[in-house]
């Protein structure tokens, strides 16, 4: 398998999901290769000692999927007890840290942009009203992304799509 700058379908979608399962801010999903997942690419690469080329040959396949399955049996050691999800709290600057809550509601007084990644140079795809219920996007194992500056923002789901909603208390808040 090679895997490089360019390129899109099922394998680098694969790819992507793999590297969100250990941790990496991939952005969305489905996206083609580009200069992003080759920066996360050697990022990986760079971490498991490996040539630091950002192309997904074999070597670095192996790695990645040695690492999920890794990650897969360390995890399921603690799946005998229920999941539990701590109310998030936000920090002193508003933020949500913990984005692991089902449901948000849209809370400000305009309409809260939904980007296509984490942060404000991304495009608005979207406007959600006030009252607006957003759901947790299934597919992110980390819903709150990260962007340039350290602002985090959660990944929601929206009629099947990712979009990405500033985590922040003034925007959106916890559905109890």
């Amino acid at each position: 398998m090679i895997l490089k700058r360019g390129e899109l379908g099922a394998k680098v979608r694969e790819i992507q999901y793999q590297l969100e399962q250990l941790g990496y801010n991939i952005g969305r999903f489905g996206m083609p290769f580009d200069q992003n997942l080759e920066t996360i690419v050697k990022a990986f690469q760079e971490e498991m000692e490996l040539p630091t080329d950002g192309v997904i040959g074999d070597a670095t396949h192996l790695k990645i999927k040695q690492a999920v399955a890794a990650l897969k049996n360390s995890t399921s050691v603690n799946q005998n007890s229920p999941k539990s999800q701590q109310f998030p709290i936000p920090n002193e600057l508003g933020d949500f840290i913990n984005g692991n809550w089902q449901q948000w509601q849209v809370i400000c007084t305009k309409k809260l942009n939904a980007r296509s990644g984490p942060g404000f140079n991304y495009n608005i795809d979207m406007s959600f009203p006030t009252g607006t219920v957003l759901i947790l996007h299934p597919e992110y194992h980390f819903p709150i992304k990260f962007d340039q500056v350290g602002k985090p923002w959660l990944v929601v789901s929206y009629q099947g799509g990712a979009f990405f909603v500033r985590a922040n208390q003034r925007f959106i808040e916890p559905v109890v």
